[in-house]
């Protein structure tokens, strides 16, 4: 998982509009829909404004980055939930949370960011919830990926979540990665999907591409009319590939966080553990 930076993630608490403004055009769906969607919820199922959600600042490992909890407070605050950030951070901040009788804790360090539901002791996990979001917004802006060819960049760990749920869709997958036995690993988990040794080369034959990958992308190597949904940070594409895609689906922090609070939240609904036959489902649960 990429560690954002303070310059990455600054304008996020005043552009979660525009960002719905941009899911919209480009899929007909806001973030909220999308979440919703991602994890086959009706909205009359599951209320955002029952929930408080407390955000908690983590000072271990390299340190708090500036702006991250406000920010997501601001992406909670616009689902409708009610966040409030903890004055004191670590333990002492979820001993907070948990006194404040929060039904969500946010907390992330170095190698996990997660929304914990505090009613059920389960919780939802940005690396999935990423890898959920962007893969169910690529299927809509494509009308659906079962049977078509998909380029999945990256194969680190939200790649290797997005192989899982492309497997499921029976998509017709190539991994790349520029590292080989890396791409060759997460094949190994899924016999029909093909590696390309060449990034750029796969890149220049795709129309539908997952990029959970922070590589740069020139523009030059992409179709006219391509799809793309992108997740990875820092930012992959230059001026030129923004003008040839059809469609682009990408922010800094907003999609992971809004399926992972929709998701925390979910976990409440159900008194039992879901069918494994359902790999979202497998997910949630775990």
């Amino acid at each position: 998982m990429t560690r954002l930076t303070p310059e990455m993630i600054k304008n996020v608490p005043y552009t979660t509009r525009d960002r719905d403004s941009d899911l919209l055009n480009a899929i007909g769906i806001d973030m909220k829909g999308l979440a919703y969607e991602a994890l086959g919820i009706r909205a009359d199922e599951l209320s955002m404004e029952d929930y408080s959600v407390a955000v908690v600042p983590v000072t271990s490992g390299k340190g708090v980055t500036s702006g991250f909890t406000e920010s997501v407070c601001s992406i909670i605050q616009h689902l409708g939930m009610k966040p409030f950030l903890t004055q004191r951070t670590d333990i002492a901040g979820l001993a907070d949370a948990l006194s404040a009788k929060a039904d969500l804790v946010f907390m992330a360090d170095d190698d996990e960011f997660i929304a914990l539901n505090v009613h059920t002791g389960t919780f939802s996990n940005n690396i999935r919830s990423t890898a959920l979001g962007y893969f169910t917004a690529l299927k809509i802006a494509a009308q659906g990926l079962r049977g078509k060819e998909v380029l999945l960049i990256g194969a680190g760990r939200v790649g290797d979540k997005m192989a899982d749920l492309l497997e499921a869709e029976e998509a017709v997958v190539t991994i790349a990665d520029i590292d080989l036995a890396q791409a060759k690993a997460v094949q190994q988990k899924h016999a029909d999907f093909k590696v390309s040794a060449s990034v750029e080369e796969a890149v220049r034959n795709a129309k539908l591409i997952l990029n959970a990958s922070p590589g740069k992308i020139p523009g030059e190597w992409l179709q006219e009319g391509v799809i793309v949904s992108s997740p990875g940070m820092p930012y992959s594409f230059d001026e030129e590939g923004r003008r040839k895609m059809k469609t682009l689906i990408h922010d800094p922090l907003q999609i992971g966080v809004s399926v992972m609070a929709v998701w925390s939240a979910s976990l409440s609904l159900y008194e039992l553990p879901l069918p494994v036959e359902n790999p979202v489902c497998l997910e949630v649960v775990l």
